[in-house]
């Protein structure tokens, strides 16, 4: 029969040796979970935003796409009144040294909707040291790309949102029945109009009508230009008349300007005319005739 003392020394050693192989199957299955090396060293640099952009942790660090640290932790911090996201990026020892002071960081997707990571673009100066910042920079890719085609389904959605309330002229043309009928008619009239035109276009490339002579017939097209110059001859010939007149030149331009001579004018045709009717009634008083 086994003593009672060893036998619980040996249930002591086995309850010690049970413990410390699930302490170390806990530290392996949290080091495996976050995608750190057992037998590495790591360095832990940081990086600041506004927003993670569904960056979690335990997502992993890569240099031109390869794997070589994890994001550890994600915590708050408030700088000027804003708040802010830092993200400690623990990076293997081994390859710690690829990242450089002025390197730039980016939070990435694994395609279309896989896993958010952060690629690092080395840079040429110093490499960073424990507690290090590097600069994040904005993602050109698929994540700027989503965001302008939300901004711009939200200006749709606005734009929809005025058309169907009536707002502005596109919404009026939807929304008021008057003002839509009187734009078919305007757009009809518009189609009248151009057709009316089209009309004359092919009658003047036939030969038709008096506008088509004037440009076909040239003989006509002279005749019209001489009328013109004459006109404008005869308009410049009125004009010098009636400056004459308004000056007092001439004989009628004096009787316009002088009233002493056209009252003088008026006296002189009143007597003529007496004169004549009194020589119509007594013909004898001014004219004899004598018979040898």
């Amino acid at each position: 029969m086994r003593n009672l003392k060893e036998l619980k020394w040996s249930d002591l050693k086995t309850g010690i040796f049970f413990l410390l192989g699930l302490g170390f199957a806990a530290y392996l299955g949290l080091v495996i979970g976050r995608n750190t090396s057992v037998f590495t060293g790591v360095t832990t640099i940081k990086i600041m935003t506004s927003n993670v952009n569904g960056l979690a942790e335990n997502n992993f660090v890569a240099v031109a796409g390869k794997k070589i640290g994890t994001v550890s932790n994600l915590s708050f911090t408030s700088q000027n009144d804003s708040l802010f996201v830092v993200a400690d990026l623990k990076l293997q020892n081994e390859y710690a040294n690829l990242v450089t002071r002025d390197s730039k960081a980016s939070i990435r997707s694994l395609g279309v909707l896989g896993d958010k990571y952060v690629d690092i673009q080395a840079g040429s100066g110093d490499p960073v040291k424990e507690g290090d910042y590097i600069r994040l920079v904005p993602e050109d890719g698929l994540s700027a790309l989503t965001d302008n085609a939300k901004n711009t389904v939200e200006k749709l959605n606005t734009l929809l949102d005025k058309l169907n309330n009536g707002d502005g002229p596109a919404g009026r043309l939807i929304s008021d029945k008057e003002m839509g009928e009187d734009l078919q008619k305007t757009v009809a009239n518009l189609r009248k109009t151009s057709d009316e035109l089209n009309s004359v276009a092919g009658q003047i490339s036939h030969g038709k009508g008096l506008l088509s002579k004037l440009l076909h017939d040239k003989s006509l097209a002279d005749d019209t230009e001489q009328t013109i110059v004459n006109l404008r001859n005869a308009a410049a010939e009125t004009e010098r008349l009636m400056k004459q007149l308004n000056d007092g030149q001439g004989t009628l331009g004096k009787l316009n300007s002088d009233p002493a001579l056209y009252d003088n004018l008026s006296q002189t045709l009143v007597s003529l005319d007496s004169l004549l009717t009194d020589l119509k009634r007594q013909p004898d008083r001014y004219v004899r005739f004598t018979l040898f």
